[in-house]
């Protein structure tokens, strides 16, 4: 699997993974607020790398 693709796929993971631990927590601690900047940041970057490499 291509490297921007797998970058994509953690980054979703992880934005899933931090709304369910919001939603058991019901709350939206700092730790949830990293991250889902964290998880934007990595499929940002799966998409940088998908242009670059056209």
């Amino acid at each position: 699997m291509e490297e921007w693709k797998k970058s994509i796929y953690v980054g979703a993971i992880l934005i899933a993974l931090g709304a369910i631990f919001a939603i058991i927590r019901k709350e939206i601690s700092i730790w949830t607020i990293l991250i889902f900047i964290i998880a934007i940041a990595d499929i940002a970057m799966g998409l940088y790398r998908k242009k670059r490499n056209i």
